[in-house]
């Protein structure tokens, strides 16, 4: 009852994963209706004739609006605030200096009023024309031939040549004094005239830049209309500029009127419906092909969790105009699943992920096929990732398959090569080198999801990690029972199929219990004295169980990641220690036995490379007892441990075959042979046949 009820909440769990999952994607996917059909400049309009359903406004092309914007720049006037006290101001200090240096000249009296006046009525002249600064920054330039003097909040556009600037104001005052004789021009030079011209105009920037951009904003985006029924492009045309433009424009006007015709609850439920149709496929597969992944809540959050991410990614790039799908490394997602899993899942993955994407991307089918190609090629090489080497190459090959296969289907509409958008290419290298992200992606989901990667494998595996050189150190005998055990299940593994550098690193720490006291197990015993004969056969026996807890408890104390745990806590299975468990049955033959008192805590493997493990570390154990070492006594030692396994049903929890089973065994047969330097048994010569 309570494994019911387990069962019961994990699967709600799950629905619950897969609705919160579906809910999001739905939330990035536009609330418009997609235009019924796929174009490229370029290529051929691959549909039938296409006529206009309604009248269509023409949309400009980025180029025309740009061509207006410029125009409208070089031809738009600059306000400027005309200042009336600066002339009031500088005309009293022309008067005031002209009075303080004429007491010190020696000129004639009439001549001062002509003198005074004779500047003063050029100054006035041209404070009323308004100054201009000499050198106003380039922001507040007219590119036109006109500015807006505003008076009097007023205002009034003239010509750029109707105004001074500080230069042309100074010649003016100085071509007024040019004919006095020699004396009076030099008493007016005296007086600095250039210090009374100031300028009077001053720009607003406010009411500059504020008008600018109304007049930017009506431009109008639209010139003229495609009527009703008229034929916009012929099936087989090729979509030039002009036609690019009209379907362009069609798709526009499309979206927009069926995103405001209050279709909102249509559009909502088809995305809902094959969005949740695309995550069934999905969970059916996990349901009936990855059980252990199914069944795992972590394991189907991560998976969940990179799909949305992808799809967040793709729907955020497609609402920014500065970055393209193209440049966006989409094969991370297989990649990272294919290190976590195998290549199936990550296919199936990222298949339902693109096609999803599919439907927001511009061109979709294109889209899909693009990344269908290039990521079977990334999983194709997955399994070596861990060599920089061969991400390097990895790299390579995907840019190289994006480019030809995008060549391939832009030559396949029959379109001139010098049309290619060659910008593409250098998206492909993006989206290739942004898959070396891959390392920190890595690392972040094994902590946060406890996944193990061949990465963190190989690190395992490595023999002068601590634990294994303490073991080795320690523990000599269980050590290269260790490495013989490793070897043998990492060839099996190669055949069979399934990951080999797990089985590798779980054989190396399979036995790492056996630090605590190895002197009690055999392969470390280097007298004649056993320690066991001085105990019980229910001490010895747990003295050999608890080699399974005090591996764990290393495990856990050293941060061995539990996938590798598991391989310590399932290598013996539920089976019994048979040897003292016998010899308890002959020193109390009337007593009732408690067989759990000799078992192993479990539990049985539930994976195939557990299942391989138990199998070859119960083999070459057993092996090193043999007395006569022949090809018949190996073959009869693998079919006997095996089939006392399978009897014990310590592999029904696993995911393995018969056929794998007697492969394994076969492998098993023949290294063990040639560990112990077994010769093959041939047929004598007179069985052969004769002739």
């Amino acid at each position: 009852m309570a494994n019911f009820l387990l069962a019961v909440r994990t699967h709600t769990y799950l629905i619950l994963l897969y609705v919160v999952s579906i809910a999001a994607v739905c939330f990035l996917f536009p609330r418009e209706g997609n235009f019924p059909y796929e174009f490229q400049k370029g290529k051929i309009w691959a549909h039938g004739d296409l006529y206009a359903p309604f009248d269509i406004p023409i949309l400009k092309t980025q180029q025309e609006i740009d061509v207006e914007k410029d125009s409208l720049r070089n031809h738009f006037t600059v306000y400027y605030n005309y200042r009336a006290e600066t002339a009031k101001q500088q005309i009293d200090l022309y008067r005031q200096t002209f009075d303080a240096h004429w007491e010190k000249s020696d000129l004639f009296s009439y001549r001062k009023l002509f003198l005074y006046h004779l500047v003063a009525s050029v100054l006035d002249s041209v404070y009323r024309k308004g100054i201009l600064q000499e050198e106003e920054p380039a922001s507040q330039q007219s590119l036109s031939g006109y500015l807006t003097v505003i008076r009097n909040n007023e205002g009034e556009e003239i010509s750029k040549d109707e105004v001074f600037t500080q230069k042309t104001a100074y010649e003016a005052v100085m071509q007024a004094i040019h004919t006095l004789y020699t004396g009076e021009k030099k008493f007016m030079k005296d007086l600095d005239l250039n210090d009374f011209i100031q300028p009077n105009l001053i720009c607003n920037i406010d009411i500059t830049n504020t008008a600018r951009a109304e007049s930017l904003r009506k431009i109008s985006p639209t010139r003229g209309v495609i009527p009703l029924n008229r034929k916009i492009i012929a099936r087989g045309e090729v979509v030039n500029d002009e036609k690019y433009v009209f379907l362009t424009s069609l798709k526009s006007e499309f979206e927009h009127r069926v995103g405001h015709s209050g279709n909102f609850w249509q559009i909502l439920s088809g995305q809902i419906g094959i969005i949740t149709l695309c995550f069934l496929l999905l969970y059916l597969y996990l349901m009936n092909f990855r059980k252990d992944i199914f069944r795992n809540l972590s394991r189907t959050g991560f998976l969940l969790l990179q799909m949305v991410l992808f799809i967040g990614v793709a729907s955020l790039t497609m609402r920014n105009v500065f970055f393209n799908l193209y440049a966006i490394p989409f094969l991370l997602l297989p990649v990272i699943v294919a290190t976590f899993f195998d290549a199936r899942t990550s296919t199936f993955v990222f298949m339902v992920t693109i096609l999803l994407i599919g439907l927001l991307a511009p061109n979709g089918l294109e889209f899909v096929i693009l990344n269908f190609v290039a990521g079977v090629v990334s999983i194709a090489n997955v399994r070596t990732i861990y060599r920089r080497g061969n991400l390097f190459k990895t790299v390579l090959w995907i840019f190289g398959v994006y480019s030809a296969t995008y060549t391939a289907l832009f030559l396949m509409q029959g379109v001139k090569f010098q049309q290619i958008e060659w910008m593409n290419y250098i998206r492909f290298g993006i989206s290739g080198i942004l898959l070396f992200a891959i390392y920190p992606s890595i690392f972040i989901f094994e902590k946060i999801f406890g996944l193990i990667s061949d990465i963190t494998l190989m690190e395992l595996s490595d023999t002068n990690q601590p634990l294994l050189r303490k073991l080795s150190e320690v523990a000599p005998g269980t050590f290269q029972h260790s490495l013989q055990v490793a070897n043998i299940a990492e060839e099996v593994i190669q055949k069979i199929g399934g990951n080999p550098l797990l089985i590798r690193t779980g054989a190396l720490y399979h036995d790492i219990g056996k630090i605590s006291r190895p002197a009690l197990f055999i392969e470390n015993q280097t007298d004649s004295h056993n320690p066991h004969d001085d105990l019980s056969p229910e001490n010895s026996a747990q003295i050999i169980i608890d080699h399974i807890h005090n591996g764990v408890d290393i495990a856990k104390r050293n941060r061995i990641p539990k996938h590798i745990i598991d391989f310590i806590r399932t290598h013996h299975g539920t089976t019994t220690v048979r040897y003292f468990y016998h010899q308890y049955q002959i020193r109390h033959p009337d007593c009732k036995i408690e067989r759990t008192r000799f078992t192993y805590p479990g539990p049985v493997p539930f994976s195939k490379e557990m299942v391989i493990l138990m199998m070859c570390d119960s083999i070459e154990a057993a092996s090193r007892s043999l007395k006569e070492r022949t090809n018949s006594s190996i073959s009869d030692l693998v079919d006997n441990v095996v089939n006392f396994q399978v009897m014990e049903d310590q592999y029904n929890d696993a995911n393995i075959t018969y056929r794998d089973i007697n492969i394994a065994k076969q492998i098993i047969k023949h290294r063990l042979m040639s560990i112990y330097h077994v010769r093959i048994e041939y047929p004598k010569e007179d069985k052969f046949p004769k002739k």
